[in-house]
């Protein structure tokens, strides 16, 4: 009997991810094997995609069908990593029998004990004994356990009912798939198949890095359908860079137009050439005045910007961002994080009541309610009075969070709740996060209640809060120079 323990999840379905996917097969017919037995054509995995992911076994190529593997559901694309045996015991000669052909392979066997959790016995060489021995015949059960050997070190009691051994044994290659199926012919085995994970967060990857608005539906369908978090997490990431990757548009029109790789660096903006060049699509050279899109993505992606921009503004993505940054909704921080950076980035005025619940939920990790924060502040004046509110509340993290978050935005508005607030509060480190906001808006009138602060601080030269502003006005007399 021939059945399978789990199964792939198919990213392949993609059609720009299959031409990736396929480099997980060898090349050429010698390492293809058409089992007769199961009905099912199987290949010898690529041997750098075993080196780079540490992952092993054979792919189904196809099944026959009403075959044993395709009753069994075996897929194609799946990997056989394990083919695992069951030999169950009677008496002590199945015992002995079936511990001898288990541990002539890798040296370990699961043993099942009644009422007991499986217990893995483990040899580290072969010879060596694992300390059983075992007795009755219909019922067996342990009857002596040896001093110092792998069997003594583990839950094994004299009188423990023993049910079953299983060897695991690991599929390495075609031979070893092979080898295996030979010598197991005459047992029932069952196959666990697992993922190519490697491959597919390879795929994944890549779908970001190409900046092709053709990605976007894919990855938002595995990131919403997988059960994977490797990869909804890879999902996600590569949308929040097709996102960084949109707002670069106006710049890479620059070359577009002038149907060129190479333009003076003074003439475009500053912060849109950092930004590209974090993002490894451009090298910016100031000795020569010249920025060079890097070859391929950044060649490449300036024939893309502008229906990635066209296809992230449709309003698709911040709407999935915003569903997934709460708590309650999406239990991984990481794919919390990368939906509140999506949101800073796309500044929907749509998300600001849902991001003052991250911002304002005690029970979330500082770092997520500071992302909220961020986000809220780079939607900017839209996001103000729902700041001031938050600011309000008694949580001295949320005050804090808040006040940073105000002092990014600037406006006459949050600067003055910002001085409002200054004057009044009491605690030390909410002070401080108030004078940091303040000095961040940096016009005539936060200069002056600065001032003011500094005189108050007069006689406490220790004061956090004194040193800042002394370093502060330091350095704005310096500029004044």
């Amino acid at each position: 009997m021939l059945r399978k323990i789990t199964r792939l999840e198919n990213l392949c379905r993609f059609a720009f991810v299959l031409p990736l996917f396929t480099l997980a097969l060898g090349l050429g017919c010698d390492n293809r094997h058409y089992d007769e037995r199961l009905k099912m054509e199987v290949q010898q995995l690529d041997s750098d995609l075993m080196n780079r992911w540490a992952t092993s076994g054979v792919v189904v190529l196809n099944t026959q069908p009403n075959g044993p593997a395709h009753k069994a559901a075996l897929e194609t694309g799946e990997l056989i990593s394990h083919i695992i045996v069951e030999y169950p015991i009677e008496n002590s000669g199945d015992f002995n029998s079936a511990m001898k052909k288990a541990l002539e392979e890798d040296n370990n066997f699961v043993l099942y004990l009644k009422d007991k959790p499986p217990i893995r016995i483990a040899l580290r060489r072969r010879g060596d004994k694992a300390g059983l021995t075992v007795e009755g015949n219909g019922t067996v059960r342990i009857k002596q356990i040896q001093p110092g050997t792998p069997a003594a070190n583990a839950d094994i009691q004299v009188g423990d009912t023993v049910e079953k051994i299983v060897d695991e044994r690991n599929i390495y290659s075609l031979a070893d798939y092979k080898e295996t199926v030979g010598k197991l012919s005459k047992h029932n085995f069952i196959f666990r198949t697992s993922e190519l994970i490697g491959v597919k967060i390879a795929a994944v990857t890549a779908l970001g890095e190409l900046g092709d608005a053709r990605a976007i539906e894919p990855l938002v369908e595995l990131f919403k359908d997988s059960t994977e978090f490797s990869l909804r997490k890879a999902a996600i990431s590569s949308l929040q860079r097709l996102v960084e990757l949109s707002v670069l548009n106006d710049l890479f029109q620059e070359f577009q137009r002038a149907d060129v790789n190479q333009l003076p660096a003074d003439s475009l903006q500053a912060n849109q050439l950092e930004s590209a060049s974090i993002l490894g699509l451009l090298t910016v050279d100031r000795a020569e005045n010249t920025v060079t899109l890097e070859v391929p993505f950044g060649t490449q992606f300036r024939h893309k910007s502008e229906a990635l921009y066209q296809k992230i503004n449709e309003g698709q993505l911040a709407e999935l961002a915003q569903q997934y940054i709460q708590i309650q909704v999406e239990p991984e921080q990481e794919i919390r994080r990368a939906c509140l950076a999506i949101l800073g980035i796309l500044k929907p005025v749509s998300a600001i009541d849902d991001l003052v619940v991250v911002l304002e939920n005690t029970t979330e990790i500082p770092g997520i309610r500071f992302q909220a924060g961020l986000a809220l502040s780079q939607i900017g004046e839209p996001a103000v009075d729902a700041l001031i509110a938050a600011f309000e509340t008694e949580d001295t993290s949320t005050k804090d969070i808040a006040a940073s978050a105000l002092g990014g935005i600037g406006g006459a508005k949050a600067r003055d709740q910002l001085i409002n607030a200054l004057d009044t509060a009491d605690e030390p480190a909410i002070r401080l996060t108030l004078v940091d906001a303040i000095a961040k808006i940096g016009d005539a009138p936060s200069i002056r209640a600065l001032e003011r602060q500094r005189e108050r601080y007069q006689q406490d030269p220790d004061s956090g809060i004194r040193i800042f502003l002394d370093e502060l006005f330091r350095n704005l007399d310096q500029k004044s120079m």
